[in-house]
């Protein structure tokens, strides 16, 4: 397969730093290797994400943090991925913090259009908007903003239309939910298994129904959103909103070896290493490990 890498060192969604420095900290230790090895890798180097005081994180929003650079360097991710896809590679996200989903599925919706589904594995649901976010932290928003909810200023990004409709969008593994995103889910029926339906079905099954569920709707592109806080923090103690009782490592490798087996998936994001809160590098081996699931499944 063609593969395009693309870093993106950015930690102002999630006003956490640290996370910026997960694509080097990956690239240090091999990652080009894992994928060279079965893929025909387009190193396509790293989106430029300005520095910003911390001091300015307010400065174009009062409730949103970091809102300018956090918008423009999605354009530019969104560019890179479209330009990806329009040269027939795969383009492979590497984070920093899930804000960048943004600009990656507004790439890849540019390039699909209404044929895109959005599978989003994760322990929160990233569906908080400026009126919901007990926060102000964009990487809170990227799946709401992606649906068309929420302020203007992200909803708009790289274009004014939907990037995916909420019926095309399946979340897996969440279990730290606010009020504000339990709403959303009510009011537009997302499709959602939490980690309470997985504990109680088997992630065997729920994976059944998520595909089944794809199946009925005919669509024949997926954009996978990997946020490595979907497995349990003893196995990722390096990221920054760690959340108990989530996936085990088997079965994070199953989500992905499921997933990727379909040949649906055009486009992906793997987000929120932070080697700064890093423990005995477990969550770098970690990371390592579903790196090459992902590169001998793709």
């Amino acid at each position: 397969m063609n593969i395009s890498i693309i870093d993106m060192p950015l930690f102002y969604g999630c006003d956490n730093p640290g996370v910026e420095q997960g694509p080097k900290i990956l690239r240090e230790n091999n990652l080009l290797d894992i994928f060279n090895k079965s893929h025909n890798v387009c190193d396509m180097g790293e989106v430029h994400v300005k520095n910003v005081s911390s001091n300015d994180k307010y400065a174009a929003n009062a409730k949103m943090k970091y809102l300018d650079e956090v918008v423009r360097s999605n354009i530019g991710l969104a560019d890179k991925v479209y330009t990806a896809l329009e040269n027939s590679t795969l383009p492979l996200v590497i984070g920093g913090d899930h804000s960048l989903a943004i600009g990656s599925i507004a790439g890849a919706s540019k390039y699909f259009e209404n044929d895109l589904a959005v599978v989003w594995v994760d322990a929160h649901g990233d569906i908080n908007t400026l009126e919901t976010s007990p926060s102000g932290n964009i990487h809170g928003m990227p799946l709401a903003s992606s649906m068309g909810i929420g302020h203007e200023t992200l909803t708009n990004i790289y274009s004014s239309s939907q990037k995916v409709k909420p019926e095309n969008v399946f979340l897996l593994g969440c279990r730290d939910l606010d009020l504000g995103e339990l709403e959303i889910i009510k009011n537009y029926n997302l499709n959602i298994w939490t980690m309470k339906d997985i504990k109680e079905k088997g992630i065997s099954t729920v994976l059944k129904e998520l595909l089944e569920a794809i199946n009925k709707k005919n669509i024949k592109n997926i954009h996978l959103s990997f946020d490595i806080d979907s497995l349990d923090p003893k196995y990722v103690p390096g990221t920054g909103t760690p959340v108990e009782d989530g996936l085990s490592f088997s079965e994070g490798k199953e989500v992905l070896e499921t997933i990727l087996n379909t040949s649906l998936v055009k486009s992906m994001d793997f987000v929120e290493f932070n080697p700064v809160l890093d423990k005995n590098k477990k969550t770098l081996e970690t990371c390592i490990e579903l790196l090459k699931v992902i590169s001998n499944n793709l």
